[in-house]
């Protein structure tokens, strides 16, 4: 795994990556960073080109201003930019939590260039307007303990709160975040974020910034994953959402919360890869 920052049309841009083969971009959730996928990249590079970049305002990735509106199309093009600037033609996209909602709307934004969505965890995707106003909340109030007074121990505590098993934690990506959390504008840009949120829950156009309304229109073959003990991710609206979907198939991970890919790297690995593959063939 290496790491390098570019240029995406002036903003400073840092993103881990390794491999060759298909380019499969791994989006984060909000407030972290693409170093969430640390235990995957190495492995998942044995077959494909992978890129996790820190998305707008996220990890070492400069903020934007959203000017009081909806996050979703900056970081939408911002992806999108950055994968013409790596060379990236055609590309698969898996996203978690907040990540999986960039990746379904990047297959909208170009679903000519889009070949296969991972889907993790993903209430931003899957939950109705009101209960994804209350998923945000407590998100909100779960990362503002370690973003507004970060310490080594707070940062370790909120991401316990979503694991199902505290112990799957990752230590090896703490340090950095709490590196990132000592950049002066982290905090304001993680509540931009989510304020832009939960006002596009509002909008009159539902559709520009969500796609709980159109799942059935994703052809795209799909992967839903998910933990069955995920706090942030209600497992019965993604199996409804499955069921709308023309093109998908669900896994569900047991004793799980919401970070498979953290929590039983081994079995993400094996099951994208063997996902991936299949739906290359």
């Amino acid at each position: 795994m290496r790491i390098a920052f570019v240029d995406v049309d002036g903003v400073r841009t840092r993103y881990l990556y390794e491999g060759s083969g298909p380019a499969l971009f791994l989006l984060h959730g909000v407030g972290v960073s693409g170093d969430t996928f640390c235990r995957n990249i190495d492995v998942l590079a044995k077959k494909f080109t992978v890129c996790a970049p820190d998305m707008l305002g996220h990890g070492f990735t400069d903020a934007v201003d959203y000017r009081g509106g909806p996050p979703q199309p900056h970081i939408v093009r911002h992806v999108g930019r950055l994968a013409d600037l790596l060379g990236f033609d055609r590309y698969s996209v898996a996203g978690s939590s907040f990540g999986a909602l960039i990746a379904a709307l990047m297959y909208f934004d170009r679903p000519e260039r889009l070949e296969q969505l991972i889907l993790i965890g993903s209430g931003s995707v899957f939950h109705r307007a009101d209960d994804q106003r209350d998923t945000l909340r407590a998100a909100f109030a779960n990362a503002s303990t370690a973003m507004g007074a970060p310490t080594l121990e707070s940062c370790r505590q909120r991401m316990a709160n979503i694991c199902h098993d505290p112990r799957s934690v990752g230590d090896e990506m703490l340090l950095v975040q709490l590196t990132s959390y000592a950049l002066p504008d982290r905090f304001s840009a993680y509540k931009a974020t989510i304020e832009g949120m939960i006002a596009s829950l509002s909008s009159n156009d539902p559709e520009q910034h969500r796609v709980y309304g159109r799942l059935d229109r994703i052809k795209a073959p799909t992967l839903v994953l998910t933990g069955r003990e995920d706090v942030r991710a209600d497992v019965k609206m993604h199996e409804a959402g499955v069921k709308r979907m023309p093109n998908a198939r669900l896994v569900i991970f047991d004793r799980c919360g919401h970070l498979p890919y953290m929590e039983y790297p081994e079995r993400f690995n094996a099951v994208v890869t063997e996902f991936m593959t299949e739906a290359d063939a």
